[in-house]
């Protein structure tokens, strides 16, 4: 085993990915070889480059790759429509890095105009003095757990499908809930672990942004639904305190498995009061807002890709009912903060006024 002052030295040396920004490698200890988890650290090796030819660093910059670097990443499954289909390997022979926040990975499949992925080899796992492995859920956030006595509403942004425009909507609903005075929080719930959606919300003034690597997971593909309500309410609990309004973004389109287990989890239903719908086209957009519907969810708003063309932002507010931001009117709109928090359960409402 090498020295301790060997091994910080080569760990320094490394390029450390996004995903690995929480992990202290003071407590790494030894490199160990067993079959990883799901959030184990390894050190790897850059063999050959493909899709992701550069590393985003915890700082957000994306460092340019080499054949023969040695870098941190996570292991991690990835669930990317226009990427990689991915799960993580039963040991450490050579696999890919299917991210470039830092996710390794093994490909199942790729979207045909997608590269090959970069290719790497795990050397080890990082250890701590217990030779226990080192997992991004030993640095998840521990927020304060007193009591919060104003609740911050919590507006929920879901799409269509992977580049909706879901990130850019939850920006521009930050940006107006800040100009309405409110102090304004975001939290990027389900995903695959990278800075961009973070960058994003804190460049629209949004404070503090928290996501799921925040929490512990390097993605959240295969995650349970019981785990992902926790997490959601530790990282609402993490901002709650500093906020009047908090904007959760789950990641991908209705379908997807992890956010299709939220949206039709009673708990987590009860826990939103407003949702918000990002379309890529009008078909899309119709089809989202009538799956909302049938769980019992009335959008207080569309927007996303769909809004590129005026022509078709109108079609489909016409055939919805439900009005349809695009950037230029989320920032002339005075009313637009209102709308967009008006209550997600208004079936339910209508439904208990009904019953009175």
């Amino acid at each position: 085993m090498m020295s301790e002052t060997k091994l910080h030295r080569r760990l320094s040396a490394a390029k450390r990915s996004f995903v690995t920004r929480r992990v202290d490698l003071q407590c790494v200890e030894a490199l160990i070889e067993k079959p990883p988890k799901a959030g184990d650290i390894c050190l790897a090796r850059i063999d050959r480059l493909g899709h992701h030819s550069r590393l985003e660093l915890p700082s957000g910059r994306r460092a340019f790759l080499y054949p023969g670097d040695e870098v941190l990443l996570a292991f991690g499954a990835r669930y990317a429509t226009d990427q990689f289909c991915s799960e993580v390997p039963a040991n450490l022979e050579p696999c890919q890095m299917v991210a470039a926040g830092g996710i390794a990975s093994a490909m199942l499949s790729r979207h045909a105009k997608t590269r090959q992925p970069t290719q790497i080899t795990p050397i080890s796992l990082l250890a701590d003095a217990k030779g226990n492995t080192v997992n991004l859920n030993g640095f998840a956030v521990n927020p304060d757990r007193a009591f919060h006595p104003q609740r911050p509403h919590i507006v929920a942004v879901v799409g269509s499908s992977m580049n909706a425009g879901k990130t850019t909507t939850a920006a521009e609903v930050g940006r107006a809930a800040l100009r309405g005075g409110l102090r304004t929080g975001a939290i990027k719930l389900t995903g695959t672990g990278s800075g961009g959606d973070l960058w994003k919300y804190q460049d629209s003034g949004i404070d503090p942004v928290f996501d799921f690597t925040d929490g512990g997971y390097a993605t959240t593909v295969d995650v349970s639904i019981a785990s992902l309500e926790i997490l959601f309410n530790r990282l609402v609990n993490a901002a709650a305190a500093s906020c009047d309004i908090i904007i959760v973004e789950l990641a991908d389109g209705l379908y997807q498995k992890e956010t299709d287990g939220l949206l039709h989890s009673p708990s987590f239903r009860a826990s939103i009061d407003s949702i918000l719908f990002a379309a890529s086209d009008p078909m899309a957009g119709m089809a989202g807002v009538q799956a909302l519907r049938e769980i019992g969810l009335e959008p207080s708003a569309l927007s996303g890709a769909v809004t590129a063309s005026p022509l078709a932002a109108q079609e489909l507010e016409s055939l919805s009912g439900v009005e349809v931001f695009g950037l230029q009117r989320f920032a002339a709109d005075d009313n637009a903060l209102s709308i967009c928090m008006r209550s997600a359960h208004v079936f339910e409402e209508q439904r208990l006024a009904k019953s009175a």
